[in-house]
């Protein structure tokens, strides 16, 4: 009895492992594989096509490339093809209607919004056409042309496969490297700016002869490398006085070192929709770019000015003298033995680092606006009497300059700080938390004695032999 039982139990058992392995198992490895309308990869794909009622828009890859062939032919925006690709290599089967009607424009599949053919490098995959959404779900009909079995796909994938030849362009305008720029020049409202590089320093030649901010410069070569494309109005403009680009409010042309070679960019109009119309002078498309690149090129003489008030080496300065209006003075001077000292007093009692600060503060010291040039009368910016003047001196007593600090009310009644070499021609406006940073007394390069701490009387005990009313 008690072995026909234990047979009838290890039948059921291997019966039951037979199911799950045989039935269960293989179900389960299916549904965990996702069901995708194609079965590709999508870097196996060289070829896509996406055809609407109103515009087809056909891509190929051609090592490893892919352009825009239709509705014109013109390079492509690698990463949106790429995430086009596979989006349609991915896209996955939600369900299959079992029952479908015969009426195709119940599911918009009689006039698909799209079809999609992908050709690889073999042979062309079955077409896909998609349809419009679900009313409830956050789906989408679609089809295969092979054999019409309506799908439902997620909605995400009918709004990714609509697209306009824009969106799959290209939205580089200019290419360079900015080491191969040797020339800026800017002209409109009023404005001839030309910028020379020699050495790598760059200098402003026009409309004046100084030194120029080579940060800003930079940040102009940047702002135009990496402008891009809002849309593409015309690639083929004829009448170019409508995008204001006939008489354009920017040129800006970039002379290459190499070849003697020229970048011309129009800046014309801006739209309705806050967007500049652009375009290359050697080049028919014409672009739209946000303002805010308008905005960052239009600069003016004075934004590429060099500002910094000295030019200096911090690290050769042996003496600094900081005379005040009031007429005191703090003397600050490298001992022989390269420690500093603060009014003679001992070097021991000195901060180095805090007289090693100040020299690149001065160094570094740059104008956030210039307020004159070569002014007839410096009491205008209070610099008849600075705040104060700071020389500075190098080996030997070797004079490296004299900055002088000053401070005026301005037109609407603020105050404001000023600074100038003496002798110099240039009149700079600092932030006030520059001239705090300068305005030092010699007490700030000297280490503080630190305070003895008094007892508490609470703490305080009688000597021995004496009571408390001693």
């Amino acid at each position: 009895m008690r072995f026909r039982t234990t047979l009838i139990l290890l039948l059921v058992a291997v019966g039951l492992g037979a199911y799950v392995y045989f039935v269960e198992v293989p179900k389960a490895t299916e549904q965990a594989q996702k069901k995708t309308l194609l079965e590709f990869k999508g870097d196996d794909a060289t070829a896509v096509t996406l055809t609407y009622p109103d515009r087809t828009i056909e891509l190929v890859k051609t090592d490893g490339t892919w352009r825009l062939l239709k509705p014109l032919d013109t390079a492509a925006d690698q990463t949106a093809v790429r995430n086009l690709v596979n989006a349609i290599a991915d896209c996955e089967v939600k369900k299959d209607i079992d029952k479908p009607e015969s009426n195709l424009a119940a599911y918009g599949l009689d006039k698909p919004m799209v079809t999609i053919t992908v050709r690889l490098k073999d042979k062309e995959l079955p077409a896909i056409e998609v349809g419009k959404n679900t009313p409830v779900g956050f789906s989408t009909y679609a089809t295969l042309a092979s054999d019409k079995k309506i799908r439902l796909v997620n909605s995400a994938f009918r709004s990714g496969m609509d697209k306009q030849p824009k969106d799959l362009r290209d939205k580089t305008i200019l290419t360079f490297n900015d080491k191969d720029v040797d020339q800026v020049s800017l002209r409109g409202d009023g404005k001839d700016i030309l910028l020379t590089r020699k050495d790598d320093a760059w200098r402003l030649e026009r409309p004046a002869d100084a030194p120029a901010d080579a940060a800003t410069v930079r940040t102009l070569l940047s702002g135009l490398r990496t402008m891009r494309a809002v849309d593409f109005p015309s690639d083929s403009a004829s009448d170019l006085a409508s995008y204001g680009l006939n008489s354009p409010r920017l040129t800006i042309v970039l002379r290459l070192a190499k070849g003697n070679e020229q970048k011309t960019v129009l800046l014309g109009n801006t739209t309705d929709k806050k967007e500049v119309y652009l375009k290359l002078a050697d080049a028919p498309t014409v672009y739209t770019v946000s303002d805010w690149v308008f905005g960052d090129l239009n600069k003016n003489a004075k934004d590429f000015r060099d500002k910094t008030v000295l030019h200096f080496d911090s690290s050769a300065v042996q003496e600094l003298q900081i005379k005040r209006s009031d007429g005191s003075l703090v003397t600050l001077k490298q001992a022989p033995d390269q420690k500093w000292q603060v009014d003679n007093q001992p070097v021991s009692k000195s901060l180095p680092t805090v007289i090693t600060q100040y020299g690149r503060d001065l160094s570094e010291l740059k104008g956030y606006d210039i307020a004159a040039e070569h002014p007839a009368n410096l009491a205008d910016f209070g610099l008849t009497n600075p705040l104060l003047t700071i020389t500075l001196s190098g080996a030997k007593d070797a004079k490296l300059g004299t900055i002088l600090v000053g401070r005026r009310q301005s037109s609407d009644n603020k105050t404001e700080y000023t600074a100038m070499t003496a002798g110099g021609g240039t009149v700079f406006l600092l932030r006030e938390y520059q001239f705090t940073r300068l305005d030092k007394p010699a007490a700030a390069f000297l280490q503080q004695p630190t305070p003895s701490k008094t007892p508490s009387p609470a703490l305080q005990t009688s000597a021995p032999g004496q009571d408390d009313d001693d």
